[in-house]
């Protein structure tokens, strides 16, 4: 079996979720995992989808089909090992440009791997100002601390408030 990646992107319309996995599933796949939003008037997502090698040029053609949708597939080169630990972070603060930009360079530097993100921003109207909110599930490298990487984060900006839920994720 195959394991493939597959992006999607096009101008929202009901029964576009309802096409593709009618065509994943007429076409042998198994639609294993996704993550899809509507943001700005655009149908966005990313599918994880299982398949038998043979079956691998008609489920493309096939999603070719869907009007109006672009959509790239990735076969996966390789197996990845299981991770033996995830953290999930949420961090919350005044919405402004460049939080993600600064947030995702430290985490780097850090060697800190993002497996997801996800993020809003949304108004607070007691506050009077928006409020962002990114929630991170982090793969972080054998030498570094919980602890530390928190106080890293929170000294990025003052009004930054990073959470982690220690008990969240576990292999």
């Amino acid at each position: 079996m195959k394991h493939l990646v597959i992006t999607v992107i096009g101008q929202d319309r009901p029964g576009l979720v309802e096409q593709l996995s009618e065509a994943i599933y007429q076409n042998h796949g198994n639609w294993l995992s996704s993550s899809l939003s509507k943001l700005a008037g655009q149908f966005a997502g990313i599918l994880h989808v299982e398949v038998a090698s043979q079956h691998i040029v008609v489920l493309r053609k096939a999603l070719e089909q869907i009007d109006a949708l672009q959509i790239q597939i990735v076969e996966e080169q390789h197996s990845t090992p299981p991770v033996s630990a995830l953290h999930a972070c949420c961090i919350t603060g005044n919405d402004r440009p460049g939080i993600v930009k600064e947030v995702t360079t430290l985490l780097s530097q850090l060697n800190v791997n993002i497996n997801k993100l996800k993020t809003e921003a949304h108004s607070a109207p007691n506050w009077g100002y928006p409020i962002f909110t990114a929630h991170f599930e982090l793969e972080l490298p054998t030498n570094l601390e919980l602890e530390t990487l928190q106080e890293e984060l929170e000294s990025l900006a003052d009004d930054l408030n990073v959470d982690f839920d220690e008990d969240l994720i576990a292999s």
